[in-house]
């Protein structure tokens, strides 16, 4: 398969809609949680994205921006830990899409996910002058942050996180916290360590899991999440936690931003840093080279990867869910979880998610509690709520 014989055109009207870009393969740090390790093969890749590499991505984001007349294609920096590829390396890029950005009026926003312990004033320079958002990695307070994500020598890195959050806040730069979600652990407690920080916006992921794993339950802790955020906000906006605006998002029938929830396809890919093109990441923690395929971006347009059978088979996998999900009243916000949490070896992605009594319930929390709180009068002086399928009051 050729960029001469792009399989564009089987999916008209189409396009990879963002770029995954993994400019390093290795990580500077060891958490005990992450899925990119699940999968021996990325230790197959590159340390890091050669120059090489880097000149040809940038000659196929403008073919595929120009192909499709868009006017924006995010891209987002990943790893393992992609400050490893150096300032300069960010520095080209920055450039490379800012001048794409000129020739073709297409927005390219840049976005970072980093652990943040490299950021020094250096850093923070680049992300300034080249508008770079940063989403650094940080799980909350001390305690729960440095039981899993600790150096190779068995040291916390909290200290270090929490000190380039500070600084990235301290530059205006445009900054979101990921924490991912210790179930044993109060809610509160993340909530008030990101706002003694400032941190305004930030995520509690949901653990990663497949349905062969027996992850425990987390219902009670996106519940009390919710209480927590929807008392802070009942007046006036005061935090955003994404996990919690996207499911209130999806209950109201309006798109989520994130492929975590809701009903929609997953259109974007990875880009490895030898160049070759992948399925989006997160699905190896199937493990086996899972989202390995024969594209690469020397030989092939960044959307040949639509043709490829691991691509298609992740995308049809996220909007043609189970015969369980698809009799759910929450079918549609839900979207039946997130993929990888969906898949098992022996059925595929052909299952409920391995949170789905969890997620039913939280939905279940939230509609309810909206309904009470949320409403609209009536001329006759009753009320009618305004969350879809919860009926009149």
């Amino acid at each position: 398969m050729s960029s001469d014989a792009s399989t564009v055109a089987a999916f008209p009207g189409q396009a990879i809609s963002q770029l995954l870009v993994k400019v390093a393969s290795r990580c500077n740090i060891d958490c005990s949680y992450c899925y990119w390790f699940r999968d021996a093969a990325v230790y197959d890749k590159p340390k890091l994205m050669s120059v090489e590499v880097l000149d040809q991505l940038l000659r196929r984001i403008e073919e595929h921006v120009v192909r499709h007349t868009l006017a924006e294609f995010p891209i987002i920096l990943h790893g393992g830990e992609p400050l490893l590829w150096g300032v300069e390396n960010f520095r080209r890029i920055a450039q490379g899409c800012a001048a794409i950005a000129t020739r073709t009026q297409c927005d390219i926003p840049i976005g970072v996910t980093t652990n943040g312990v490299l950021i020094d004033e250096a850093w923070l320079d680049c992300f300034e002058a080249h508008g770079i958002s940063v989403a650094i990695s940080l799980d909350g307070p001390a305690h729960v942050h440095d039981a899993r994500r600790r150096t190779f020598q068995g040291g916390g890195t909290h200290a270090a996180v929490e000190r380039a959050a500070r600084l990235l806040l301290a530059r205006d730069i445009v900054v979101t916290a990921l924490a991912v979600c210790d179930p044993a652990v109060d809610p509160a407690e993340y909530v008030d360590f990101f706002a003694d920080c400032g941190i305004r916006s930030y995520d509690i992921m949901i653990p990663d899991a497949t349905v062969d794993e027996t992850p425990p339950p987390i219902g009670s802790f996106y519940q009390r999440l919710f209480d927590l955020w929807f008392e802070a906000n009942r007046h006036q906006r005061t935090s955003e936690v994404r996990i919690v605006t996207d499911m209130v998002s999806a209950l109201l029938g309006v798109d989520a931003p994130t492929e975590g929830i809701g009903l929609r396809a997953v259109e974007l890919c990875t880009i490895m840093t030898d160049g070759t093109v992948e399925v989006h990441d997160v699905l190896r923690i199937a493990g086996d080279a899972s989202t390995r395929t024969g594209c690469n971006i020397f030989d092939h347009a960044i959307d040949d990867i639509r043709g490829e059978p691991r691509w298609q088979a992740a995308r049809e996998a996220s909007i043609n869910i189970c015969e369980t999900c698809r009799r759910c009243k929450f079918m549609n916000a839900c979207g039946g979880g997130y993929l990888p949490h969906r898949f098992s070896k022996q059925n595929g992605y052909d299952n409920p998610s391995v949170y789905c009594d969890d997620l039913y319930a939280t939905f279940e929390h939230i509609q309810s509690t909206l309904a009470e709180q949320v409403y609209l009068r009536k001329p006759d002086g009753g009320r009618v709520a305004v969350i879809p399928g919860s009926g009149a009051r």
